[in-house]
């Protein structure tokens, strides 16, 4: 094999003109294999045979031709430079590689002597996030631009064997233009699997290689039952590299129409998000009949989070909607994924809140100002509360091996109402949680805590009519001590390991002289469990005080087998021995006997299995069952979660539902999807979807089957076909 070294002229015609240099002149170097040119950038150049022509100063390279400079290559079967005419000719399984571009591939290729400029037969590049175009006839301009004849462009494989891509654009014309970064199109049509599925004079969408870019997004389109035939345009206008707005008209066939905004920014210590809708219609039954006057309908989600110091944060969060049913007739979720803050929106009703948070290893704090909207059909808004402000300090102090963990914890809380009691209260609380570990393993935990709460109200009803007392303030002290011992006993057969640990706890708590005085705001609900068994205040906030002495006692098992393979269990239960009740009969600590908990769980990877009960201690009855079983396959993945109440508990909800979430892959890219959510009290299916789902390297479809029968005002059942299309790199459709 010999070696040729040229000009960087030659260099830059080989690498398709990516470099721009001045022509020059090619001369007879003293070994008879070097050509050089002062004042350029040499390439080096591999070949089986090299040829010079002196009838016409042409020098010819041929077979497993390699040329290479400053990091860019080309591979080629042939070779030709011609000084005279000032072209560069590279035949045959062209190959064109650059550190900083994808390769290009040609028949032949073909530059002129300013070198910007080309000619390609039977061009193909790959370009960036997968792309890839190919042409009959491809020209470079000097800019770096390529227009295409013949051309088609895809994100999907090539595949082998004569198989289509799954979708490509075909056009008679295609270019690449470089200084918009984009790619426009002429008599283009969109062939999925081969055929043509549709066609239009001009198209254009994003360069691949370009950053995020204002344009048409996919549309989602389909029928409902309530809607009737509907279609969204979004349209992503990006106002710059740290801000963007997607707007989304939507049209309806049985309804006016409506506009969707989403607006997103960056800033240099945090982002912000906001999404809103925007019609004039008025109220829409399950039948899609219009009720009312029409009136102007909205809602706005939103909200941020920035840094203040390394431990500082502040943000907000904005729910609002101009009335109940708003978002459920237009199909738009009352959940907003993206919604920060501290304070967690309960179901149905929309949560505002402006926060700061702080935290280290040794304190956490907390202060939040806050106000509810309900968008329950009987809830009354004036009765809600505006929380502000909620505050809340924790001091952590480790005293020593020996002297355990010191919390000191400050709290306040302010409720202020249009229409009911306004609730003030302050709380400073000290406790201490010690560990020891004697010979045997057996863990010994003492613990204490004092608290003192002082409480304000306003605004108070009377036990009997005309009785009003409209203020009333105190304050109590209370505390309690305890200590708790397990024991983990560890069993070791070779095939298993199984770790067996009895647990029992006492503890005395304080009486509460002050609780008929007290309205209770932040304890409304106790649901006993595994976790809240073992708990040294079961009160979810401050407002209850469960007094008096109580045992609490449970047994809990692991065993781990193969590869990770668990069996976990637990049984347990607590005694009350003094002290009156104070949390509802349905939360399974209102008798003096707890209700027995019964969990156990069996992970074998790909299928686990969970079980959750709570058994009444007198006479047995399961007053709730949590079932839960999973399984991961190679094709199917599926869910079931079944849960009942005993009646007699008066929870609100279903007392017996099932729910299935369920995947399963028909083939290598199809899918079948069936989810449910079943109301076994009223025998009727809530909630039920059903679909198919195509996915691939470049392609994301999806056809789904909507059902939803919730009865919430005049919003009965609902029906609806989805589709949702994606084209992967397309996702900008348009220019700016």
């Amino acid at each position: 094999m010999r070696s040729l070294l040229l000009t960087a002229v030659c260099a830059s015609a080989l690498i398709s003109g990516m470099a721009e240099a001045a022509i020059c002149a090619v001369t007879q170097g003293t070994d008879g294999g070097l050509l050089s040119a002062a004042g350029d950038e040499p390439v080096f150049i591999e070949a089986d045979t090299l040829i010079e022509n002196r009838a016409d100063g042409s020098y010819m390279a041929q077979g497993n031709v390699v040329a290479r400079q400053n990091g860019r290559t080309v591979e080629a079967d042939e070779l030709i430079y011609r000084p005279g005419t000032n072209r560069v000719i590279a035949r045959g399984n062209v190959a064109i590689f650059s550190d900083n571009a994808p390769p290009q591939f040609a028949d032949e290729i073909e530059l002129d002597d300013a070198l910007g400029e080309g000619l390609a037969v039977g061009f193909s590049t790959l370009l960036e996030n997968n792309g890839s175009t190919a042409a009959a006839f491809a020209v470079r301009r000097a800019n770096g631009s390529l227009e295409l004849t013949n051309a088609y462009y895809t994100a999907c494989r090539i595949e082998t064997h004569g198989r289509e891509p799954t979708w490509r654009l075909r056009a008679a014309r295609a270019v690449r233009d470089t200084d918009s970064d984009m790619m426009y199109y002429r008599d283009v049509r969109l062939e999925v699997l081969g055929l043509p599925v549709a066609f239009s004079p001009v198209f254009a969408h994003a360069d691949p290689s370009s950053e995020r870019r204002s344009g048409l997004l996919f549309p989602d389109f389909g029928v409902s039952s309530r809607l009737g035939a509907f279609y969204g345009q979004p349209y992503h206008w990006v106002l710059s590299p740290y801000q963007d707005i997607t707007v989304t008209p939507r049209v309806m066939a049985n309804v006016n129409p409506l506009v969707e905004l989403e607006y997103r920014r960056r800033f240099w210590s945090g982002d912000m998000a906001f999404e809103t809708s925007y019609t004039r219609e008025r109220d829409i039954d399950s039948d899609g009949e219009l009720l009312n006057d029409a009136e102007h309908r909205w809602h706005l989600f939103g909200g941020g989070e920035f840094d203040v110091t390394e431990n500082w944060v502040w943000g907000f969060g904005v729910q609002l909607a101009s009335d109940d049913f708003h978002m459920r007739s237009y199909d738009i979720s009352e959940t907003y994924e993206d919604y920060p803050g501290i304070i967690e929106p309960a179901p149905r009703r929309l949560m505002n809140q402006l926060y700061a948070q702080g935290r280290t290893d040794n304190y956490y704090a907390e202060v939040i100002a806050s106000g509810v909207q309900s968008l329950r059909e009987f809830e009354n808004d004036d009765q809600l509360p505006v929380m502000a402000p909620l505050g809340e300090l924790r001091l952590n102090t480790a005293a020593g091996e020996r002297f355990g963990r010191l919390r000191a914890i400050a709290s306040t809380t302010v409720l202020t109402r249009n229409d009911g009691v306004d609730y003030q209260r302050a709380s400073a609380s000290l406790d201490w949680q010690a560990q020891f570990i004697a010979p045997g393993g057996l863990v010994f935990e003492p613990f204490a805590a004092g608290r003192t709460d002082y409480y304000s109200f306003s605004d108070v009803p009377g036990a009997l009519p005309g009785n009003t007392v409209t203020e009333d303030s105190f304050g109590r002290v209370l505390g309690y001590a305890g200590a708790e011992l397990s024991w983990p006993l560890i069993n070791s057969t070779g095939a298993a390991d199984t770790i067996l640990e009895p647990m029992l706890q006492a503890l005395v708590a304080s009486d509460d002289t002050e609780s008929t005085r007290i309205i209770n705001e932040d304890s409304q609900t106790a649901e006993l469990d595994e976790t809240l068994l073992f708990d040294h205040n079961r009160a979810t906030g401050y407002d209850l005080w469960e007094e008096g002495t109580r045992l609490t006692y449970g047994l809990r098992s692991t065993t781990f087998w193969g590869n990770n393979n668990q069996l976990r269990g637990f049984i347990g239960q607590s005694r009350r021995l003094d002290g009156d009740p104070v949390f509802a009969a349905n939360s399974g600590l209102f008798e003096d006997d707890s209700d027995f908990i019964v969990a156990g769980e069996i992970d074998l990877g790909s299928f686990d299995l969970m079980a959750r009960t709570r058994v009444d201690a007198e006479d047995g009855t399961l007053n709730r069952i949590d079932l839960m079983a999973t399984y991961y396959g190679q094709r199917v993945f599926a869910q079931i979660r079944y849960f009942s109440f005993d009646d007699s508990l008066n929870r609100p909800g279903p007392s017996e539902e099932i729910q299935l979430v369920s995947q399963t892959r028909l083939t290598e890219n199809w899918s079948v999807v069936y989810n449910v959510q079943r109301d076994m009290d009223q025998d009727v299916n809530r909630r039920q979807e059903v679909g198919f789902r195509y996915r691939d390297f470049c392609t994301d479809f999806e056809i789904l089957y909507q059902r939803e029968n919730l009865n919430i005002g005049n919003l009965g059942p609902s029906e609806s076909i989805q589709f949702r299309v994606t084209l992967f790199t397309l996702g900008g459709i348009g220019s700016e």
